[in-house]
């Protein structure tokens, strides 16, 4: 301290204030217990693993078939590494259903498909792998114990992205405020749309994106202050495994420069210059997605699973763009309710009458606006409204099409710069009550607050997560226009029901409840063929069997080899053919020409069911039918003896039948 700078004497209860929150002597470094890293980390991580411990016993949800338990690499461990870093990520589950990739950027977020072979690898690696029924139904059963290890390192990482993310807060974001560091980094670890994230095991790549980008952050600036070409290796490579993890890496590219113009007042030229390093690793992976991901195949007919937008007018689809960016910052401040899919019904098309859609134009002008101001002047809210919109403008639609209107977990990025946002904001109203008692009782009631509501809702969302059935029948309640919802739904009912084989009324009932699910899923989405596959299925259980066969003829028009189709049909035609068969015997040639005519339906290209049709209409006199009838058998069997008997006894009936009939 200089001789001309005066000792300020602070008042008894600003000091006791201050002894909590600041450090005492910044130019040792001491910090008080509050304001100290570790003890912030600590509470940051008890309260995290508070909040997400539920989940350690939960199975497979949602995309974890995909990524796991159906992906022939992940399965294949160790030996299935080299097959993941050239392939899209679902590319093995694309073949096993014998579809073909719809998104023209594909899917190429490895580095979370590695971790999963590697784990699988130590519980069993399937060396054999292939996608046969015979060994399909073990391997869910087998991969479905094996998901609980899986859920303990998705909530480890997370408390490691934690504790990185409050390091690169407190270090280059907030360094002069730890405790604002705090803050932001517990609004982000509580936030209740990371449910999503944390609590299904496919989004780990969520979680090591996260992860990588701020250990880049710290590295980069790390190598700024010390100049220490080691530091600068290791950021190369914390953003190489950032890319790899998933695609906001790329935001990074602003980012970075745009932190060292902020935080550390370099000059943009200096900025944009000390980051030309990490276009290496940007490079790298450019080729290394180029090659993996083929791009969509114009063979594969689009739909609205994967083409939100497929259906709206232009002015539609940039309309409920707006809408949804609007609908995720309501989220952010109130995450309720939470869904596991927003994919085709759930969001609304709507056009620009809407006045959500002028409010949202209005909010994210004002955000732009205020965050290019906020950067010319290098403040700190500046960098969190970037973070904020540069994330979100990657999953916005706006730019490229990303397979979903919305999700909770594309906003995982994103709450980043929110949460350094409302942290900037919550110390500004304490700056203003000016009574620091008055103020931390302010901040400390509140954040309490907070955290028992995101706690309670976190907490029971997990519950939803816990396998398959929970999740959707719990959705299907809230997402009632959402098809994909609606049909999960319905399989879960048709899981039950296989459980409850031996329980007549159990089992009925599931199947009542999935035909109900599926006939939803089919009035939102005529074109959805799985569902009246499986509805089919349900008809069929349930001794519906006439009502089965609409559904499989529709299928047989567009996907003609479906697994089982023919199968499924050939077992409905026999069972109406028998059933003509004994009317026929009974002389019961009305029923008999019912039985025949569902039996023709089911199976088109066999004679028999045309035959007996044609000699029941001849029974009833009906000879002009029986004569197209007997016609149709001829042309399936042109040499079908008794089909040309029976076309003369309808010639001889026709001659001796009075005029009319």
């Amino acid at each position: 301290m200089s001789k001309k700078q005066k000792k300020v004497v602070l008042p008894v209860e600003a000091r006791k204030i201050q002894e909590v929150i600041l450090p005492v002597n910044e130019d040792n470094n001491k910090i008080q217990p509050l304001a100290g890293f570790r003890i912030q980390v600590i509470i940051i991580a008890l309260i995290a693993f508070t909040f997400y411990c539920n989940t350690f016993f939960h199975g497979s949800a949602f995309d974890d078939r995909m990524a796991i338990t159906h992906n022939e690499y992940v399965q294949r461990g160790f030996a299935g590494i080299p097959g993941i870093l050239t392939r899209d990520a679902f590319q093995s589950y694309m073949e096993r259903k014998n579809s073909k990739n719809q998104l023209e950027m594909g899917r190429y977020r490895p580095l979370s498909f590695v971790t999963f072979a590697i784990e699988q690898q130590f519980m069993g690696a399937d060396d054999n792998y292939n996608n046969s029924d015979s060994k399909s139904d073990a391997r869910e059963i087998r991969v479905g114990q094996q998901m609980h290890l899986r859920h303990v390192i998705n909530v480890l990482l997370y408390l490691l992205s934690l504790g990185t993310l409050l390091y690169f807060l407190r270090k280059i974001v907030f360094p002069q405020k730890p405790l604002v560091a705090f803050v932001a980094t517990l609004l982000f670890a509580i936030h209740p749309l990371h449910t999503e994230v944390v609590a299904n095991v496919k989004s780990r790549d969520e979680l090591l994106s996260v992860l990588f980008i701020t250990l880049t952050f710290i590295l980069a600036h790390a190598y700024k202050e010390t100049q220490k070409k080691s530091k600068l290796i290791w950021a190369i490579v914390c953003y190489f495994l950032a890319l790899l993890s998933k695609e906001y890496a790329i935001t990074m590219v602003a980012l970075i420069p745009l932190s060292f113009y902020i935080f550390r007042r370099d000059s943009i030229k200096e900025s944009l210059l000390t980051t030309l390093p990490y276009l290496l690793p940007l490079a790298i992976y450019a080729l290394m997605r180029i090659s993996a991901v083929n791009g969509i195949d114009e063979s594969a007919i689009k739909n609205v699973m994967n083409y939100p937008y497929l259906l709206a007018t232009p002015i539609q689809k940039l309309a409920t763009e707006f809408w949804v960016l609007l609908e995720y910052i309501r989220l952010l401040f109130w995450p309720n309710p939470l869904i596991a899919d927003y994919s085709y019904g759930q969001v609304p098309y709507t056009d620009f009458a809407d006045p959500m859609v002028g409010l949202s134009i209005v909010v994210y002008a004002h955000l732009i606006v205020s965050m290019v101001y906020l950067i010319y002047k290098r403040k700190v809210m500046g960098f969190g409204l970037a973070f904020f919109i540069a994330n979100l403008a990657l999953v916005s639609n706006l730019f490229v099409n990303v397979g979903a209107p919305m999700a909770d977990r594309l906003v995982y990025h994103s709450s980043i710069g929110f949460a350094i946002i409302i942290a900037i904001g919550l110390f500004a109203i304490y700056d203003r009550l000016k009574q620091p008692l008055v103020g931390l009782l302010f901040l400390g009631s509140l954040m309490a607050i907070v955290i028992i509501l995101s706690g309670w809702k976190t907490i029971t969302r997990n519950n939803d997560w816990e396998n398959e059935e929970t999740l959707f029948l719990a959705d299907v309640k809230i997402a009632t226009n959402s098809a994909l919802v609606n049909n999960n739904a319905a399989a879960a009912c048709m899981n039950k029901a296989k459980r409850y084989f031996s329980d007549t009324v159990k089992r009925n009932q599931y199947l009542a409840e999935a035909v109900g699910y599926f006939s939803r899923t089919i009035e939102i989405n005529p074109q959805h063929l799985l569902a009246r596959y499986n509805r089919g299925i349900c008809y069929y259980n349930l001794g519906l069997i006439g009502n089965a066969i609409p559904d499989w003829d529709t299928v047989r028009i567009y996907e003609p080899d479906r697994k089982n189709l023919m199968n499924y049909l050939g077992s409905a035609g026999r069972y109406y053919y028998e059933k003509g068969i004994r009317f026929e015997k009974n002389n019961q040639p009305d029923s008999a020409v019912e039985a025949f005519k569902i039996c023709a339906e089911a199976t088109p290209e066999a004679a028999e069911p045309w035959f007996h049709m044609s000699k029941a209409f001849l029974a009833i006199g009906q000879t002009y039918k029986a004569r197209l009838a007997v016609s149709q058998a001829l042309k399936i069997g042109p040499n079908y003896t008794d089909a040309l008997k029976l076309k003369d006894e309808i010639a001889q009936a026709e001659k001796t039948q009075p005029p009319g009939k």
